[in-house]
């Protein structure tokens, strides 16, 4: 496995501002809205957050239409085809927040269906503010298209074991997969971001 060319990014939980758009539509709440109760499992959600990511460049083939080969995967998808078209690099990306938050998670569910409500839906915004977080780091001025993760459209799951294989997701990252392909920690992203030409 190369991993010389891997590259980390880590942040504090006071670095990264949950989006309030993306937390209200996961609550199913109006946007800007707050109560005790989401300050509260905020405040808590944020002493145990660790969020890291790890990522690489890489160059991008298309040997045929609906395929793309990065290397290390060779991906049959339409869906992804499209969103790399413009591009002849991307970026290949795992994200973390962390371990202690499915802890916190699997505490509330028996102590507060509530906050654990809550605190799963700050949990997942979290994430995602992570992820663009890293994303304007990574890019740095570059031209980039949307990020694509395994699991969307014709995008198989099954790609998530050779992309966290090759970024060294268990190592760096502490990620293990179930054998249906999905991560532990929970709040856990992998995803390709096409940089254009």
């Amino acid at each position: 496995m190369k991993s010389s060319d891997i590259m980390m990014i880590r942040a504090a939980s006071d670095e990264v501002e949950i989006n309030r758009n993306e937390l209200a539509q996961r609550l199913g709440t109006a946007r800007g809205y707050s109560s005790e109760l989401i300050e509260s499992c905020r405040e808590k959600l944020m002493k145990v957050i660790s969020y890291k990511c790890v990522y690489i460049r890489i160059p991008v083939q298309k040997p045929q239409e609906n395929v793309c080969d990065f290397g290390f995967m060779r991906v049959g998808s339409r869906y992804l085809y499209n969103n790399l078209r413009d591009c002849d690099e991307a970026f290949a990306m795992a994200l973390t927040s962390g371990i202690a938050v499915d802890r916190e998670l699997a505490k509330l569910r028996v102590i507060s269906q509530a906050e654990h409500f809550v605190t799963d839906a700050l949990a997942s915004a979290a994430i995602d503010s992570f992820a663009d977080y890293a994303v304007s780091k990574m890019s740095n001025g570059l031209q980039c298209v949307p990020r694509f993760s395994p699991g969307y459209g014709d995008f198989s799951l099954e790609f998530q074991k050779p992309f966290l294989e090759r970024l060294n997701g268990h190592g760096l990252l502490g990620i293990t997969l179930s054998s249906a392909y999905l991560m532990t920690p929970v709040k856990s992203i992998t995803a390709i971001m096409g940089i254009k030409k």
